[in-house]
């Protein structure tokens, strides 16, 4: 196992503005939702999906703890971090280059898998580091903590060097996905708590708010500026959502209660996860007609 070489300066993000964006809300998709889920766990997360509709994610079993999946061509593989008690796979790329993260038994790691070896990293000065995404130049987005596990800071990782990505006003930043051009969806919670979605173009924070929802977050994006995520509505039942240039639809796994959805690749497929009356959580694949 290898211990990625990271440049120690933190530089901080260049702002231009704080935008909201004026978005309408169209009706359902016409699209197939397929169940993933891992044989013999209690629980399965879908959390990112490459061009080549490789998944990744987390479940657990019967003996308990977190451990990372790779769904490839209808086989899952368990991958785990060696000798963390607790792995997550978040992100992959068209080079099944694959981001995550693990804990020590007390706090958490980054990592990378490429070409079947892994790479640790953290953020300088953090005590926590979570890998969020990857996109297929291997640029890497998360978020990090210091001095314990509230708040949190996104952050871009290019060629071993961090920079810090902090919504203005925010409490916290968290990042969650990048795309060719370098944009990047994240999350922030704003100055009174009120969680809201993001997508960093240019050099500008736009809003990404779901009408008449209690809270809003993005989790993935493509190279069309497709954007994933989940919002919260008056009944409190996450509905996922997806956002096309202003055009806003829900998502919604048949018989479920609770939808996020939480990644999208360059064919419009999207990934996510469920939940039914029985509090059961499952992973779903999402493809939209054609």
């Amino acid at each position: 196992m290898n211990k990625l070489h990271i440049d120690t300066r933190v530089l901080s993000m260049t702002l231009v503005a704080l935008l909201g964006l004026s978005l309408a809300v169209r009706p359902a998709l016409a699209a197939t939702y397929y169940p993933i889920i891992v044989p013999g766990s209690n629980m399965t997360s879908a959390r990112g999906i490459n061009v080549r509709s490789q998944v990744v994610g987390y479940y657990t079993g019967p003996s308990g703890g977190f451990q990372g999946f790779l769904l490839n061509h209808g086989k899952y593989w368990t991958v785990n971090y060696p000798g963390a008690p607790n792995t997550l796979l978040s992100g992959i790329n068209k080079h099944e280059a694959i981001v995550g993260y693990y804990d020590d038994g007390i706090f958490i790691h980054g990592f990378t898998l490429v070409h079947g070896k892994f790479a640790a990293f953290d953020c300088p000065g953090a005590s926590n580091t979570y890998a969020s995404g990857i996109d297929d130049t291997g640029r890497i987005v998360g978020f990090y903590q210091v001095g314990g596990f509230t708040g949190g800071h996104g952050y871009e990782l290019v060629d071993g060097n961090f920079t810090a990505i902090d919504v203005p006003g925010a409490s916290a930043t968290y990042a969650s996905g990048i795309n060719a051009a370098g944009d990047i969806c994240g999350s922030f919670l704003d100055a009174s708590g009120q969680l809201h979605g993001f997508l960093l173009h240019n050099g500008t924070f736009q809003t990404i708010d779901y009408p008449n929802s209690v809270g809003t977050n993005a989790n993935g994006l493509n190279n069309s500026n497709q954007v994933v995520g989940g919002y919260v509505p008056s009944n409190l039942h996450n509905q996922g959502f997806l956002l096309s240039g202003t055009n806003l639809t829900s998502l919604s796994y048949p018989g479920s209660t609770i939808t996020i959805a939480s990644g999208i690749n360059n064919r419009g497929t999207i990934v996510g996860t469920w939940s039914g009356t029985a509090g059961n959580q499952w992973g779903f694949v999402l493809i939209q007609a054609r």
